[in-house]
């Protein structure tokens, strides 16, 4: 499985299958094995966690903090 992200990196929900966007800072917690596209598990400061497609996520910018 090849990984776009990798665990500790600060990301944004891009799309959400309710249609918006969630623009809160999440951690990738660890990586779910997906046979068609890898899935990561990621949580934010409040305990928040979603399991997302690397498509539905983006680097959050380098001065994010979580």
């Amino acid at each position: 499985m090849k990984e776009a992200f990798h665990i500790g990196q600060l990301v944004r929900i891009t799309s959400a299958s309710s249609g918006y966007a969630d623009r809160r800072i999440y951690c990738i917690v660890c990586l779910v094995p997906d046979d068609h596209a890898p899935l990561y598990r990621v949580k934010n400061t409040v305990g928040i966690e979603h399991v997302v497609k690397a498509e539905d996520i983006e680097p959050a910018a380098l001065t994010a903090v979580p």
